[in-house]
């Protein structure tokens, strides 16, 4: 028997000082690293995708970070 799954891994890069395009606050946005693993016997093992995304701390929006941001 085989016990197998996915999940998100996520980790906290560092925060930044943003304009939000939703809210048009200047507010900090929080910079994600999401990874996508594929688990087996309960331990992550495979990563299928990686992500990373800011979230505006005034209104909650989510979206994938530019680029530019990660270097």
């Amino acid at each position: 028997m085989l016990i197998f799954g996915w999940g998100w891994r996520v980790k906290h890069l560092r925060t930044l000082t943003l304009r939000c395009p939703h809210c048009g606050n200047t507010v900090a946005h929080p910079l994600y690293k999401r990874v996508l693993k594929l688990s087996l016997f309960f331990v992550p093992l495979i990563p299928l995708r990686v992500k990373h995304t800011v979230q505006c701390t005034a209104c909650g929006t989510e979206r994938d970070a530019d680029p530019a941001l990660l270097g």
